[in-house]
């Protein structure tokens, strides 16, 4: 699995992600069937951008025919994506290509840009389920942006912390005071933190948990301004040891 955020704030946006690349696999047993799961590499790249316009981020089934994801992205980059490419377009750019190519696998992508539209930058995120052939903007409801967050992947951890909790008190649930997150107030280094704090939660959480360790490694962050370049805020780099 994996976990990649995406924030909308006023500022700008966000995508972060961790770098585990996890291999799962069943054997037959006795009993039926058993499902074994092993860290492949903490390096794996699951945020990028693109032609200095727009961000992805991209978790669930994470290589095609036995190879890494990550090739193929660059691949549909180079292949797909044009200058006069704008950020309404890319889902069905993704749908198209990686359905080809792989046959629908389970894999999801968060895409992110602006897009100018009566002279005024208009922010885009979308959620993109390659699987379902479908995908849908997550930052606008009733013909209006809004500033908030979405998440995908392992996201267990984060709906355990912040969703509304009820504590039991002889027959009846009580509810804990509910504490909403601004996203509309927040500015873009604050949206900044709470992805990485999100992120590596997860990771710090699971790492005490008894179950498959799916999200882990450097933490990849890029952020999008109106009229800007995507910047790295943090990357992994190749290097010797």
């Amino acid at each position: 699995m994996s976990l990649i955020v995406t924030l909308y704030v006023p500022e700008g946006l966000v995508i972060a992600g961790d770098s585990r690349l996890t291999l799962t696999w069943k054997t037959k047993t006795d009993n039926g069937e058993q499902l074994h799961s092993i860290t492949a590499s903490d390096t794996n790249t699951k945020i990028f951008t693109i032609n200095d316009k727009f961000g992805l981020g991209t978790f669930g089934v994470a290589d095609i025919k036995g190879i890494p994801i990550s090739g193929f992205i660059n691949q549909f980059i180079e292949e797909k994506v044009v200058d006069e490419t704008t950020i309404d377009q890319l889902p069905q750019l993704l749908i198209d290509f990686f359905g080809k190519i792989s046959g629908n696998p389970k894999t999801y992508f968060y895409t992110t840009g602006y897009k100018v539209e009566n002279g005024i930058s208009i922010p885009y995120v979308y959620y993109v389920n390659i699987a379902e052939n479908s995908f849908n903007r997550v930052n606008v409801a009733n013909g209006q942006t809004f500033h908030g967050a979405n998440w995908g992947g392992e996201i267990e951890v984060l709906q355990r912390i912040l969703n509304t909790v009820k504590l039991k008190q002889g027959d009846k649930w009580i509810d804990l005071p509910d504490n909403p997150l601004t996203f509309n107030f927040m500015p873009l280094q604050d949206a900044i933190d709470f992805a990485v704090y999100a992120v590596r939660t997860t990771i710090e959480t699971i790492r005490f948990q008894q179950k498959a360790k799916t999200v882990g490694g450097p933490i990849d962050v890029i952020v999008i301004k109106p009229n800007e370049a995507p910047q790295w805020i943090k990357r992994k780099e190749l290097k010797f040891e």
